[in-house]
């Protein structure tokens, strides 16, 4: 399979990007560092081979990220993409966790799916976004979290929240891409932790709604995507899944 991915440099789309490899699929990144990228031991022996292309440019760039298209397309039909844009953030007193731009995932997404838009490939996707946007799933959160949400991740989430919409405008309202094409991951409020799946099937817990979702780790989420969703397509297709322990 040959898969593109976008914020794959750390954190979800770091571990993603892994397992995919490690499964002998052809992985191109788009990385705005890629140095990072080729000094990682781990990574070495996949770029030598070729089955990881790295590719500098900024999601934020549509000439950079056609550039990241066109390369995940040159060897074969490009059939998925991961998209796990994030950013830098920074604690602001009035703010709470502020990224510079604050809308770098709606903007990101909105760029890619203008790219797909206008091209001849529908390839499936999917994206990160966070459990508790909307006034249902924050009405289930433990209450601690209803306050942090709220206040803290202010901007993080309504930028999260453009990029849902951002998708459902292609989806849903002008209907030019199948909602069966994507997949929306809603993580708990995420960790640094192990990956738990790895030794417990039942590590965490998956649900359009759940509650008592504190927490999930990173590591565990990669697992959701890449050992759950990519291995049974027809399952998860055209929803948003909460991820948590």
């Amino acid at each position: 399979m040959h898969v593109l991915l976008l914020g794959a440099s750390r954190n979800i789309g770091y571990f993603v990007a892994q397992r995919l490899l490690a499964k002998g699929h052809t992985c191109t990144l788009l990385l705005r560092k890629p140095d990072v990228m080729e000094s990682d031991p781990s990574m070495k022996g996949y770029i030598q081979s070729g089955l990881a292309k790295l590719v500098r440019g900024d999601a934020l760039v549509r000439e950079d990220v056609q550039k990241a298209v066109n390369t995940a397309n040159a060897d074969g039909k490009l059939e998925l993409i991961f998209f796990g844009i994030g950013g830098d953030p920074s604690l602001s007193l009035t703010k709470g966790f502020v990224i510079t731009p604050a809308d770098v995932t709606t903007r990101s997404m909105n760029v890619l799916l203008s790219i797909i838009k206008d091209s001849n490939i529908r390839p499936r996707l999917v994206t990160v976004t966070s459990n508790g946007l909307d006034e249902r799933s924050h009405s289930l959160l433990p209450w601690p979290l209803k306050a942090f949400y709220s206040g803290l991740l202010k901007v993080p989430h309504e930028d999260k929240i453009g990029q849902e919409n951002t998708i459902n405008q292609a989806t849903n309202i002008e209907g030019w891409f199948d909602p069966k094409n994507v997949v929306i991951v809603r993580p708990a409020l995420l960790t640094s932790g192990a990956c738990l799946a790895d030794k417990d099937s039942d590590a965490y817990r998956v649900g359009d709604e759940l509650t008592g979702a504190w927490t999930v780790s990173r590591a565990d989420v990669g697992h959701f995507v890449v050992e759950k969703v990519l291995e049974d397509w027809n399952r998860w297709a055209g929803k948003p899944w909460v991820v948590a322990y």
